[in-house]
């Protein structure tokens, strides 16, 4: 598996590989569509929105997350963020 490295102005990012898993939503459809709509940019120059999916374990968040980087055809990361997690760990 091979690691992908983005520069963005001088700072040098190193992604790890993408997840490839085939998951499926099969929840309701208005939570993948207010997901989607976060990440909607109309301008060029937009910024899309960074919701925060919270909640118990289990419950399909992960998988949502994936549904709609593959709708938008975009890979997922998988990061997984945790009660110490520290803004300079993201």
């Amino acid at each position: 598996m091979k690691t992908e490295v983005v520069t963005l102005s001088d700072i040098k990012l190193v992604l790890s590989c993408s997840d490839d898993s085939v998951n499926e939503w099969i929840g309701q459809i208005d939570i993948l569509e207010q997901l989607l709509a976060c990440w909607l940019t109309v301008a060029e120059n937009d910024y899309p929105l960074t919701p925060r999916i919270i909640g118990p374990p289990g419950i399909g968040k992960t998988t949502l997350a994936m549904s709609g980087a593959r709708i938008k055809k975009q890979e997922p990361y998988i990061f997984q963020c945790t009660a110490d997690t520290r803004p300079e760990d993201l």
